[in-house]
């Protein structure tokens, strides 16, 4: 088994090729999460919609990766411009203020920024498969501690995956576990602030391999404690990658086809 830890909504690079195209628009400079209400839903109350860059998941899956071990790819270009999780058919595929840019930007951000990634991650999933007999595949994002409504959100993990396929289930409840042995005190849930067969990138992937050899997951962490830069917030996340890597050790049967 191998691991690839992605996060697709943490870019805050602007692209030479699309300078030109912003130049004199409100996104001619990237917009942060942090500039945003903090703790409300951007639209219609989706606790995982992106309308700025999430800081807090890039940090957090460089961090997972490291102590983890996996592979790690993310989007360092602008995620205030695209959502790269997204479908290109999705409403939701371009922030609010990027839906107002001419047609012509918008396909320029797409052949710039969305495609190449979802390319790169897919070539990179093709690759493990070839030295490895399956990959498990972590996608890391932020949701609000809020609703619109003001009510704070309960947990402070939400794992999103596909009821559906039998080792995505096993998967997640073996990480339940093995994070209860490590810390006791944090609150995983399931398919929960949304659901792991919602429009994503780990969806679409699910439709290109087969449920034997790809397991596509989303790993949401809680704004109310990723937002905050303390000592805490880092013991927590190391925790996490902790429980990922007990999943990830490579048993014996593996370890021969390997040396074979």
């Amino acid at each position: 088994m191998s691991l690839l830890i992605t996060c697709d909504t943490g870019g805050w690079r602007t692209p030479s090729r699309l300078r030109s195209h912003l130049a004199g628009t409100p996104l001619e400079s990237s917009t942060s999460v942090s500039e945003r209400r903090p703790n409300a839903a951007a639209a219609g109350d989706d606790p995982l919609s992106r309308t700025g860059i999430d800081r807090e998941a890039y940090f957090a899956a460089r961090r997972l990766a490291h102590r983890s071990g996996a592979s790690l790819i993310s989007n360092e270009l602008r995620s205030d411009l695209i959502d790269v999780g997204h479908s290109l058919h999705h409403r939701e595929l371009f922030p609010p203020r990027a839906r107002t840019l001419p047609p012509a930007t918008r396909d320029a951000i797409i052949e710039v920024i969305y495609t190449p990634y979802r390319q790169k991650v897919e070539r990179q999933i093709l690759t493990l498969l070839h030295h490895w007999s399956y990959v498990v595949h972590l996608s890391i994002r932020t949701f609000d501690a809020k609703t619109s409504q003001g009510n704070w959100r309960r947990g402070d993990i939400g794992l999103l995956y596909d009821p559906s396929h039998p080792d995505e289930v096993d998967w997640c409840l073996d990480f339940i576990e093995e994070l209860y042995d490590i810390s006791p005190d944090l609150k995983v849930r399931r398919n929960h602030p949304g659901r792991g067969t919602n429009d994503s990138l780990t969806k679409t992937l699910r439709s290109k391999f087969s449920q034997e050899v790809y397991l596509g997951i989303e790993v949401v962490l809680n704004r109310a404690w990723m937002s905050r830069p303390v000592v805490l917030r880092d013991v927590v996340l190391d925790q996490i990658g902790e429980a990922i890597a007990c999943l990830t050790a490579e048993p014996a049967s593996e370890q021969r086809a390997q040396a074979a």
